[in-house]
């Protein structure tokens, strides 16, 4: 099987872009690769057969942040970088409130 197509894309000189950047970019832009896309026959055969059984489909792009401290795992969404990380801010701090560890 054939590998699907990919591009490379130049970041300007001197921009400084972590690693965190780098992935944002990436989202963002297979992100709006995905919204335009039509997606496969199997996604399409999905939604048919969902919504022929009455269910009303949608989605969006979210932001997904998670933070693990030894067994602890928190994971939370958002719609955007800001909501996800104050929502993870809260779920970690439920860790750290009445006086647990």
């Amino acid at each position: 099987m054939r590998e699907p197509p990919s591009i490379d894309v130049r970041l300007p000189a001197g921009l400084d872009c972590c690693p965190d950047d780098r992935e944002v970019l990436r989202a963002t832009f297979q992100t709006i690769i995905s919204l335009t896309a039509r997606g496969d026959d199997a996604q399409a055969d999905l939604l048919r057969e969902l919504r022929a059984a009455g269910w009303e489909v949608h989605w969006n792009v979210t932001w997904q942040a998670s933070a693990r401290r030894g067994k602890e795992w928190e994971e939370v969404t958002g719609r955007t970088r800001e909501e996800a990380l104050a929502r993870l801010r809260e779920a970690v701090g439920l860790h750290e409130s009445d006086g647990c560890p």
